[in-house]
């Protein structure tokens, strides 16, 4: 009986630690996931930049041409801009409702956790005779209440 206590606390304890590890490991991803998307952008951005430099070598003195292609690359950095801030946002969100139900997870494993505790501690309490013994050396350590004395005049008596 103990045994299987024992055994429920310690698989309690091992769901707690499966949770918290699952909960980084999608941290960690979503982290990546904005660190992938941002290193991307940033290529891009440097390719559209030298891009753009090309073309205003080749013909600088068409303005039509200079215009166009400054415009196509801003539009183009903006896009990514936007794509990156709702990326990042969306993560944002993931992670808040990720942490929520990390929190009830937590809870409800916790609270397994220290029902198992209570009853391997109920059980080895009731099986240690030492404890037994503990427990009535402190009894008697005790101050006498009014009571006790009371019952100890009259055994006197």
């Amino acid at each position: 009986m103990a045994n299987d206590q024992v055994q429920k606390y310690y698989n309690s304890l091992l769901a707690s630690y499966d949770v918290l590890v699952d909960a980084v490991t999608r941290a960690n991803e979503r982290g990546f996931n904005v660190t992938k998307q941002f290193a991307s952008d940033v290529a891009k951005g440097q390719r559209e930049a030298i891009e753009l430099g090309k073309k205003l070598a080749a013909e600088p003195a068409d303005l039509s041409h200079v215009y166009a292609a400054v415009l196509e690359a801003t539009t183009a950095a903006q896009g990514r801009a936007l794509a990156f801030t709702q990326a990042a946002y969306q993560d944002a969100l993931t992670a808040g409702g990720d942490a929520r139900e990390l929190v009830q997870k937590l809870v409800e494993v916790n609270k397994e956790t220290a029902q198992a505790a209570v009853e391997v501690a109920r059980t080895w309490a009731t099986a240690n005779p030492v404890v037994d013994v503990m427990k009535k050396s402190f009894e008697s350590m005790q101050p006498a209440t009014k009571e006790s004395k009371k019952k100890g005049e009259k055994a006197a008596v």
